[in-house]
């Protein structure tokens, strides 16, 4: 009788085993934590990978130092305290530092995090980590190191407030430029309908590449955050625009040089304003969605003519939804005029290869791809067609 040797458990000593046998539980957490409190050998492993996505700043709270911990559990946050108080010595924050060294992504909508990031303000918090999803519940102290250097991806979710008497966004914003020199990835979330004006100049974001702004804001913020941004190398951008007030608002300087890739959720009339006045030369992709506020025929035939006019001669992809709209004449007119003004902006748009188009419908328009199919001689380039209506 053959008696088959056991699997010698030497072989979890071997880090890139424990490592990878970590990885494999990684959506289980709880058979995680117990592969952390197998062995010895298993533990680093274990836990770098348990620690390393971490939901929200909670977890961090018992790991504080007694001091820090004693003004969260008796609620002593306020401004005269946290000015007098004295940060506690390195020694104390040692068990803090050995689980926040293994954070890569974190989810903090604490206002305790900012207060910690605070009294300790000549240290990160986070000295590893490269995704910070965060609520900026209150205006963010500069003396402060709330994002490491290493931070590669941020979101930032603004207060959450009709009204909001600061420019805590903007400052944000700024904290990242000096501490964050690496920033690869930018998405914008605010909740205020308006704001205060900010007067910071163009920023540096020498590795700034995505950027998203998806807000329920006034115009004030969107002109504080592209000229934050103005001059950074960002070339793709996704933004809700706000419909155009009474008075006309405006972005008085160029905006995104580099940009290759455009979505635009708002009204023709803001898309076409904001168009206007990007500095970028070759846009590749460009998507439009009509989300609220009013579109018109005008509307229409204006945005296509500018987008022909600045990118005829790049643009590879283009996507146009139209919602319903209670524009008079709406439907028929707006879809008649889209289908019209491409007709005759075929010549411009030299290099489209794809185009994607979802029109209201009714019973005056009857929306065929047959209807944008010209002869290869007139429009070579295009080789997508998807036209749908709603």
């Amino acid at each position: 009788m053959v008696v088959q040797a056991q699997p010698s458990p030497h072989a979890l000593y071997i880090s890139e085993i424990s490592l990878a046998i970590s990885y494999q539980l990684e959506d289980d957490r709880k058979a995680l934590a117990r592969f952390a409190r197998c062995c010895r050998a298993s533990l680093g492993p274990a836990l770098d990978v348990l620690w390393s996505r971490v939901p929200s700043f909670s977890p961090f709270i018992p790991l504080l130092p007694l001091s820090v911990k004693s003004l969260w559990d008796h609620c002593q946050l306020d401004e005269v305290t946290l000015v007098e108080f004295q940060c506690p010595p390195e020694e104390e924050w040692r068990i803090f530092d050995s689980y926040a060294r293994r954070v890569r992504k974190l989810y903090s909508g604490s206002h305790l995090h900012q207060i910690v990031a605070r009294i300790r303000s000549k240290t990160t918090l986070f000295p590893l980590l490269r995704s910070l999803s965060l609520q900026l519940l209150e205006p963010l102290d500069m003396q402060g190191h709330l994002f490491s250097d290493s931070l590669r991806s941020l979101k930032i979710s603004g207060p959450a407030y009709v009204h909001c008497k600061d420019a805590r966004v903007q400052i944000a914003i700024a904290h990242i430029a000096r501490d964050a020199p690496l920033l690869e990835s930018l998405h914008v979330e605010d909740f205020a309908y308006s704001v205060a004006q900010s007067s910071l100049p163009p920023l540096h974001f020498a590795h700034l590449r995505a950027v998203e702004i998806s807000a329920f804001f006034d115009h004030s913020l969107l002109q504080s955050l592209c000229r934050i941004l103005s001059q950074a190398p960002v070339t793709q951008l996704k933004l809700e625009l706000p419909a155009l007030p009474d008075k006309d608002w405006s972005i008085s300087f160029p905006v995104f040089p580099a940009l290759r890739s455009l979505r635009i959720c708002g009204n023709p009339a803001s898309a076409e304003h904001f168009i206007f006045h990007l500095a970028s030369k070759g846009i590749h992709e460009l998507s439009i969605y009509h989300t609220r506020g009013p579109a018109s025929a005008a509307d229409c035939r204006r945005l296509l003519s500018l987008v022909a006019e600045k990118y005829g001669n790049t643009l590879q992809t283009l996507s146009l939804a139209l919602s319903r709209s209670p524009t008079p004449n709406y439907p028929y007119d707006l879809s008649q005029a889209v289908l019209d003004a491409l007709r005759t902006l075929v010549p411009t748009l030299n290099q489209l290869e794809t185009l994607h188009l979802l029109l209201p419908h009714n019973r005056y328009v009857h929306l065929q791809e047959s209807e944008l199919t010209f002869e290869p001689l007139t429009w070579p380039s295009l080789k997508n067609l998807d036209v749908q209506a709603t």
